[in-house]
């Protein structure tokens, strides 16, 4: 799980990853999964803004193109 500004990223092995308010109360912002038949074991990574994610078949980079 990584803490990006005031949420909570969790990424599972095979349901997705959740985003949460980093708060005392809980609070699911989204669920989102990828189509990917993998296992995902890595950390998640953040570097200039994107959304690195990794399976055991391919690497994803999330984020907005400039």
């Amino acid at each position: 799980m990584i803490l990006v500004h005031d949420k909570l990223i969790a990424v599972t092995r095979q349901e997705g990853s959740f985003v949460l308010d980093a708060s005392p109360t809980f609070k699911l912002i989204s669920h989102n999964k990828i189509a990917d038949e993998g296992d995902f074991n890595a950390s998640p990574a953040i570097s200039e803004g994107k959304l690195f994610l990794r399976s055991d078949k391919c690497l994803y980079c999330i984020g907005n193109p400039k």
